[in-house]
């Protein structure tokens, strides 16, 4: 779910997310990234020249998440 809140806000390099999400172990976040793609929530996309590099971004499904998690959240503002 952390990685789906990170890049509700636009596409993210690996390194990013990985600071997005509390600086999880590199191999988590993999095994999760990969998780994600396969079930067709998360793609990874080459940035275009002049810029280099890979970001994840979520697809029409994950972005369909949206909603779900901003319920989340404003639930959780019951406990603060």
């Amino acid at each position: 779910m952390l990685i789906v809140r990170e890049l509700m806000l636009g596409p993210l390099r690996f390194s990013e997310l990985a600071k997005g999400v509390g600086g999880a172990p590199t191999d988590v976040l993999t095994r999760r990234l990969r998780d994600l793609e396969a079930d067709g929530v998360v793609q990874r996309r080459e940035l275009e020249r002049p810029a280099t590099g890979t970001v994840y971004e979520l697809t029409e499904l994950g972005d369909e998440l949206e909603g779900p998690i901003m319920e989340l959240g404003r639930w959780g503002l019951n406990f603060y």
